[in-house]
C-alpha cells in the first residue's frame, strides 16, 4: 500500500519536538509491514490544501495526524476522491480514533494502524457538511467556541477561558424551543442541549462515550430537557459512566434523516467540537458506509 501522512506540526503531541525523529517513528512500522510511506509536517492553515493536494496523487491512503477537526477534514477529502483515510490522533478528545481503538501516542498508532485492514464506515451531514462523531446545539457549543477561541494561547490564559465557559454552561437555565421531524412524526421540545450522533453511543455501564457500531446506518437523537446547565452536566457524567437509563428528562430518538426546526434564522452549533453557524432548519442526514477508513486488527 502507498500512504502519505500529513502532520500537524502544532499540534501537542509533536509540538517543540524532533520532527525528523517522529516522522521516522511513523514511517518504520510501516516500512516492516511493506508499505511505501512518506511524512510530512505543516502549519495548520496548509492542512487542508496539503490533504487536498495528496488525495489527487497516486496513493492508496491518506493519514492525517491532528484533532477531530482535522480528521473530519481529512474525511471529507478522501470521500471525494475516493481515498482511504488514516488517523493518528493528536488532539485534545480524539473522539474517532478512540471509537476506533487507535492508541492515543503516536509511536503505537502508527504501529497499530501499518497492520490494520480497510473497513467502511458512515458518515452523517448537517446542511450538506459532513461529521464523524456528533453534532451538539444548545449549550455545550459555548464550551468549544471557548476551546477554538484560546486555542494556542499560553496555559493561562486557556485556563481562564474554560473556566469561563464551565461557570456559563453550569449557572445557564437558558432552553431552545425546537422541533424534532423524524419523517414520521414531529416532536415539539424545549431543551438545553441536543445531541445528533453518527451512530448511538453505548448504554452498558464503563467508562466514556463509546459507538460500539460505527456502520449501522442511523442517527441517535439525544436530547437533554434537564432545567439548567447543573442538571445537564450531573446526566453527562451519569452518561458516561453508563447510567443514563431511566433518566426521565433524557429522550433518545433513532432515524436516517432527522430536521430540527427553531424559530431563528441561523444557530450555533458544534460539529466534532468545532463551532459553525448554519441556517436553519438543521437537516441532518447518515451517509451509511460512505468513508473507506484504516482500522486496527482489534478494533
Amino acid at each position: 500500500m502507498r500512504l502519505h501522512a500529513i502532520i500537524n506540526e502544532r499540534a501537542g503531541s509533536v509540538l517543540d519536538q524532533d520532527l525528523a525523529a517522529i516522522a521516522q517513528s511513523i514511517k518504520e512500522p510501516f516500512l516492516r509491514a511493506g508499505h511505501e510511506i512518506t511524512v510530512e509536517f505543516c502549519e495548520p492553515k496548509k492542512l487542508v490544501p496539503l490533504i487536498e493536494a495528496a488525495a489527487k496523487r497516486d496513493i492508496d491512503a491518506i493519514i492525517v495526524g491532528g484533532g477531530d477537526g482535522t480528521v473530519r477534514s481529512g474525511a471529507r477529502i478522501a470521500i471525494e476522491n475516493s481515498k482511504t483515510l488514516g488517523i493518528l490522533p493528536l488532539g485534545t478528545l480524539n473522539r474517532m480514533a478512540r471509537d476506533l481503538n487507535i492508541p492515543l501516542d503516536i509511536a503505537s498508532a502508527a504501529e497499530a494502524l501499518a497492520t490494520s485492514k480497510a473497513d467502511v464506515i458512515d458518515v452523517a451531514s448537517l446542511n450538506g457538511k459532513i461529521f464523524l462523531c456528533n453534532s451538539l446545539i444548545g449549550l455545550p457549543p459555548e464550551y468549544s467556541a471557548e476551546r477554538q477561541r484560546v486555542r494556542g494561547r499560553p496555559w493561562r490564559e486557556r485556563l481562564v477561558g474554560y473556566t469561563r465557559a464551565i461557570k456559563t454552561i453550569l449557572s445557564s437555565r437558558k432552553r431552545l424551543r425546537i422541533t424534532i421531524d423524524d419523517g414520521a412524526e414531529q416532536k415539539p421540545l424545549r431543551v438545553i442541549s441536543l445531541a445528533v450522533a453518527n451512530n448511538a453511543y453505548c448504554e452498558e455501564p464503563g467508562l466514556g462515550l463509546v459507538r460500539p457500531h460505527l456502520n449501522k446506518g442511523e442517527l441517535a437523537v439525544y436530547a437533554s430537557r434537564h432545567r439548567s446547565g447543573w442538571a445537564m452536566v450531573r446526566a453527562m457524567i451519569r452518561a458516561v459512566l453508563g447510567r443514563w437509563k431511566g433518566d426521565p428528562h433524557l429522550m433518545q430518538f433513532r432515524g436516517h434523516d432527522i430536521t430540527v426546526r427553531v424559530a431563528r434564522n441561523w444557530l450555533r452549533v458544534s460539529n466534532d467540537g468545532e463551532v459553525e453557524t448554519y441556517a436553519t432548519p438543521l437537516r441532518y442526514k447518515s451517509h451509511p458506509k460512505a468513508l473507506k477508513i484504516l482500522v486496527p486488527e482489534r478494533a
